[in-house]
């Protein structure tokens, strides 16, 4: 998400003849396979272990052991305890480091699946929103616009209301809207305070106020989005600090 100033080599699998590693582990799939990773990692010297790819919080941490590890984990259960770990959310996709701004035409836009209540109650509370608006239901996971007009549609709008997945709040739409400088409408408190404490965007609660919700953040407009995209880049910023002083604590050289 922000230039570490850091060179990483990707390996599949465990790297050899190595002091230590930066981990990433799919939680979801390898969930009941950690103390194969723990036989396995004592031969290192340090471990910088990631828990990712897990909105079940299926993989538990503290059952990895080894005499030094630091932990990030994507997607944390708000109520979960993960020590001393980082805290991170799933980030955006790749091609939005390559956005282009254009002009602010659109006051909503959503594009995304209806396939659970959360999400039901958001597309019935946008039908009685009268901005200029883009809304879409799609048929599936990546199943709607090409992502180039997808990103376009995200830039040119002022809010994106990110509705919470079947699973989790965490998702990209929300991280793309932080990138295009679109002002987010999170939903679920309790997840992204626990992410975010200091969250400067808005998180509803009941879909019911909605509408109030975007009145309010297009009478901000532009003030909020600056504000909250100076947020997001100390964010980024921090996450590059965070893994260096990491990398650091543990020895890597």
């Amino acid at each position: 998400l922000y230039d570490t100033g850091l060179q990483f080599q990707r390996r599949e699998g465990y790297p050899a003849n190595v002091d230590g590693c930066v981990l990433i582990i799919p939680g979801r799939y390898w969930h009941n396979r950690t103390n194969e990773i723990s036989e396995i990692i004592a031969k290192y010297q340090w471990v910088l272990a990631m828990r990712v790819g897990d909105e079940e919080d299926l993989f538990e941490p503290d059952r990895v052991f080894h005499r030094n590890i630091k932990w990030w984990v994507q997607t944390p259960k708000p109520g979960s305890d993960y020590g001393d770990a980082r805290l991170f959310g799933i980030g955006f996709p790749p091609h939005f480091n390559d956005i282009a701004f254009t002009e602010r035409g659109t006051g909503v836009f959503l594009s995304a699946q209806n396939t659970h209540d959360r999400r039901h109650e958001c597309f019935a509370a946008l039908q009685s929103v009268n901005v200029p608006k883009l809304v879409a239901e799609t048929s599936g996971f990546t199943a709607g616009m090409e992502r180039k007009r997808y990103a376009q549609c995200m830039c040119a709008a002022k809010i994106a209301p990110a509705p919470a997945g079947p699973v989790t709040a965490d998702s990209f739409r929300l991280y793309e809207a932080l990138e295009a400088h679109t002002v987010p409408i999170a939903d679920d408190k309790q997840f992204w305070l626990n992410l975010f404490p200091d969250a400067p965007f808005p998180i509803v609660d009941s879909y019911d106020q909605l509408g109030g919700y975007i009145k309010d953040q297009l009478d901000a407009w532009p003030a909020n989005s600056n504000r909250i995209t100076a947020w997001w880049m100390h964010q980024k910023r921090q996450l590059s600090r965070w893994l260096t002083e990491d990398l650091a604590d543990l020895g890597a050289t």
